[in-house]
């Protein structure tokens, strides 16, 4: 049996997250022409302070992780702020699996 580490890799990230999420947010309160270059951070920020946590669902990151135990999948879909996509255990063939240390 192989016992392996768990291994992430950043497959995608939305370029200019920060402009996307004041753009998304400024629509909201239709205050998009007092976007200004840097901006987004204070807007960002008022926004988080505020309770307006939406808006930073306009921004993605796609992440490949190998070696991570079912335990930790498991609890990491339990949340829908982010979209997974995990081998499935009906589907593969588990006949000669590696054992992970959680």
């Amino acid at each position: 049996m192989e016992i392996y580490s768990p291994k992430v890799t950043l497959l995608a990230i939305t370029p200019n997250a920060e402009k996307l999420i004041e753009e998304a947010g400024r629509t909201c309160y239709l205050s998009l022409d007092r976007i200004t270059e840097g901006s987004e951070t204070n807007f960002i920020r008022r926004c988080i302070m505020n309770g307006h946590h939406s808006i930073l669902e306009h921004a993605s990151a796609s992440f490949r992780v190998l070696g991570a135990s079912r335990a930790f999948t498991h609890q990491m879909v339990r949340h829908r702020l982010a979209s997974f996509s995990q081998q499935s255990q009906r589907y593969v063939n588990e006949e000669e699996f590696n054992f992970i240390i959680p």
